[in-house]
């Protein structure tokens, strides 16, 4: 397969073509927030917090979705991504109503780690007024919708 080279954050990356923004940056030791992505699932690109932009493109465009191409420029740090992170990431908190304190799994949360990585300290966002049913039909798993952030895991 053809290789093609490209610069994410000022390094210079070389990837075979078709290989995804976030796959490229991560060979290099470059880290992409993200919630979504995971290996062995089809991209989806749902939780939008892998966001990058490349030099030349308007719109910031998706790291797990978005395929590399020779000459390609990507930024992975920038004000606007960082706000649109933390914008989306207490999103999430509130609209999920999580509760990092009382939380089970407080200390070991992919969603916690990535809110005091990007600074989420707080949220300003009220809550739904509603809570969910907890669907417990399986014999081994509960599923609380209230917790769910729609990464399509």
């Amino acid at each position: 397969m053809a290789k093609v080279t490209l610069s994410i954050d000022g390094v210079e990356v070389t990837a075979e073509q078709g290989t995804t923004v976030m796959a490229a940056a991560s060979s290099v030791g470059v880290k992409i927030p993200g919630l979504c992505q995971y290996d062995g699932l089809s991209t989806h690109g749902a939780c939008r917090l892998c966001m990058v932009q490349l030099n030349g493109t308007p719109k910031p465009k998706p790291a797990c979705a978005t395929p590399v191409a020779e000459g390609m420029e990507v930024h992975t740090v920038t004000p606007r991504l960082q706000e649109h992170r933390k914008v989306l990431l207490e999103m999430l908190f509130k609209e999920g109503q999580h509760v990092c304190a009382v939380c089970v799994a407080s200390g070991a949360c992919e969603l916690q780690t990535l809110a005091a990585d990007v600074g989420v300290d707080h949220v300003s966002f009220n809550p739904p007024a509603t809570r969910q049913t907890l669907d417990l039909s399986h014999p081994y798993l509960g599923y609380d919708p209230t917790r769910c952030i729609l990464c399509t895991r």
